[in-house]
């Protein structure tokens, strides 16, 4: 997808335009030397940017089977570099590398991705990320699939064919919400493999359509939203 929004990461490629970017953003919130941030900055702000680019087209490009991890790992660096935008010295310490998230690695019998649930750690990317991006510093001790995809816009159509048009309120803003359910999905690819291949190929399941539907979506979402974020934070 290319548009007046996505084109936004493309000028961010030149690191002129980073550290432009970046001092803006840094004088904008009252950081102290801002000019010299901005400069130490302009490459990890835009290398993080070329990675996140690069899986994403790794996904786009490949099986459907592998899809969850490089959409996740794609969405992972994007985040670490909005995050640069917002805190000049991110990461101050190991805490905030970890996922954020958790997830119980053997599912239950009968498991259900749909009801499936993951837990909110106090440290890690996922709670940084919101609360430096979207100020939210408190969340729910665990979260279910269902909760997540409902409220998204992508993910409408796809209830409304269920004829499931109740309300659901959305619990986090899409971006932090997307970022919940790769996690969750990723993690199904690396520990869940015979459940994962099984419902990739007898698509028998519910399951199946939604996180088709949702992956799929993923294509173009991903750099709409992070180029919406930084544009939106560019005037």
């Amino acid at each position: 997808m290319t548009n007046e929004t996505t084109t936004y990461l493309n000028y961010l490629k030149s690191t002129s335009h980073t550290r432009e970017y970046l001092l803006m953003r840094y004088q904008a919130a009252g950081v102290d030397q801002a000019k010299l941030h901005a400069y130490q900055n302009a490459e990890r702000f835009s290398y993080g940017l070329q990675l996140g680019e690069e899986y994403l087209s790794a996904a786009k490009n490949t099986t459907f089977s592998v899809q969850p991890l490089l959409y996740y790992y794609s969405l992972t660096h994007y985040l670490k570099s909005c995050i640069i935008t917002v805190d000049p010295e991110y990461p101050a310490s190991a805490r905030v590398l970890a996922h954020g998230l958790s997830t119980r690695k053997r599912k239950k019998q009968h498991y259900r991705f749909l009801e499936d649930e993951i837990r909110i750690q106090p440290d890690g990317l996922f709670p940084y990320a919101a609360k430096t991006m979207f100020n939210i510093s408190e969340f729910p001790a665990k979260v279910m699939m269902n909760d997540l995809l409902k409220p998204l816009s992508c993910m409408k159509k796809m209830y409304e064919f269920k004829q499931d048009t109740t309300e659901q309120a959305p619990l986090f803003p899409e971006l932090a919400a997307e970022f919940a359910v790769l996690y969750n999905l990723s993690m199904l690819v690396r520990y869940e493999g015979e459940w994962w291949g099984e419902m990739n190929q007898l698509r028998d399941r519910e399951d199946y359509v939604f996180i088709f539907h949702f992956l799929e979506s993923m294509a173009d979402r991903i750099s709409l939203s992070i180029s919406s974020w930084l544009k939106d934070r560019s005037s």
